[in-house]
């Protein structure tokens, strides 16, 4: 009996080696070319970050641009997938377009400039220019370049068709946007909240809408008065890593980053 269990315990090994093992595979490196609106970039940034993170194979590049132009990069074959605050409504129906977070557009103002909320009425007023001054201060109206997303969506809202002042000072992006206003006494602008985290935004006030703070829920919700929708977009369907992205960025995964960029 011992030279039994002698020769069982000797032949497991060589059992355990018969016994078929999982295989690794190993993915071949794969490079997502994304482009992203100007808007957007913060949480494009998050989003690759953690989908790299979980897809080591991957190596997400990322170029930013305003709206109109990574729109144009991503019909050029310039990108595989893009994250967009504003799509053209022409020419769509070669488009694959998914909503995947919900933005609001902050209305920024110096802190010495005489206003602690503002209405969309008088918004109006101020960005054609019809009000140029309130209690003695000279305003200073901030706006941004065409093909801006977060300008079409704000003029869209605010403006209803009407044109901006010629005397309003433009901007090339958020990050310009917000140092400006920082700086300027009587200056008034817009961002997106995602904005909000850039280092000068803590030299601004953030205007409530109506009443209404662009908060968090406020904006899942739509109560904010100027909330829209950032888009992914592909140049029809979806395939490969675009694909395997997408889903994800639409998935638990995904949509937990969303929520921890918008709620910083």
């Amino acid at each position: 009996m011992r030279r039994l269990l002698l020769l069982t315990f000797c032949l497991l090994p060589l059992f355990a080696a018969c016994v078929p093992q999982p295989l690794a595979v190993t993915r071949e490196p794969v490079t997502l070319r994304l482009v992203t609106a100007d808007s957007c970039e913060p949480l494009a940034e998050a989003l690759a970050a953690a989908y790299e993170e979980s897809h080591p194979w991957v190596t997400a590049l990322s170029e930013t641009y305003n709206a109109a132009l990574a729109e144009q990069v991503l019909r050029e074959g310039g990108a595989d997938l893009a994250l967009l605050s504003w799509i053209d409504a022409e020419g769509n129906d070669e488009l694959w377009i998914r909503p995947f977070a919900n933005d609001g557009i902050a209305v920024i103002a110096h802190p010495s400039t005489p206003f602690t909320e503002i209405g969309l009425g008088l918004l109006q007023e101020i960005y054609r220019g019809r009000v140029q001054e309130w209690e003695g201060m000279v305003l200073a109206v901030v706006s941004r370049e065409d093909g801006s997303g977060t300008r079409a969506a704000f003029e869209a809202a605010v403006l209803q068709g009407r044109d901006v002042t010629l005397t309003s000072v433009v901007m090339v992006s958020s990050k310009a946007t917000v140092e400006y206003v920082a700086s300027t006494p009587g200056s008034i602008g817009y961002v997106s909240t995602l904005r909000l985290e850039d280092p000068a935004a803590t030299g601004v006030q953030v205007l409530p809408i109506e009443g209404i703070r662009p908060t968090q829920a406020s904006i899942e919700d739509k109560t904010y008065p100027l909330t829209r929708s950032l888009q992914l977009a592909t140049v029809g369907e979806p395939t490969g890593e675009a694909r395997e992205f997408a889903q994800w960025v639409l998935g638990p995964e995904g949509q937990g980053v969303v929520g921890r960029s918008a709620n910083r």
